[in-house]
């Protein structure tokens, strides 16, 4: 996550980047795979103890709508976030060890246009979360069936 361009980001949206985001935005850039917003806070709190979980909440919502964050839904309806390489991508999680990958390739235009259409909404945005197994877990499967 490039810290510069978050800012900018966040500055052209008519945001101030305060001390509080700030170390919101350095809990992030230490996540590995993804996290929630209480691991966040926790993160955030070693270093200030001052920040309340609801500057986390309202930062996370910020860095979301400018494009620096991705939210994650996992089975057990935990919603999580990881960075974004991109303003506009989605996510493949792995079912085996949690691994979030981004990809930014989604022509789901005729999907739109079909719920559009059954409908009757004006589609305006979209959410698009895949699921499989990351090559690590994949390779740690072949070699058990090995075995």
């Amino acid at each position: 996550m490039d810290g510069d361009a978050v800012e900018r980001m966040i500055s052209e949206r008519g945001f101030r980047l305060t001390r509080q985001r700030r170390a919101v935005l350095e809990a992030l850039a230490d996540v590995r795979s993804q996290a929630s917003a209480l691991q966040i806070y926790d993160a955030v709190r070693a270093a200030h103890p001052e920040i309340g979980l609801t500057t986390v909440y309202r930062t996370l919502a910020i860095l979301e709508e400018v494009g620096a964050v991705r939210r994650v839904h996992g089975d057990d309806a935990c919603e999580t976030v990881v960075p974004a390489a991109a303003a506009h991508g989605h996510s493949v999680v792995c079912d085996g060890c949690g691994k979030v990958a981004e990809f930014t390739a989604c022509d789901i235009s005729h999907v739109a246009a079909a719920a559009a259409a059954q409908t009757g909404y004006a589609i305006t945005d979209h959410f698009l979360q895949l699921s499989g197994t990351c090559t690590a877990c994949g390779d740690d499967r072949d070699r058990a069936g090995d075995a």
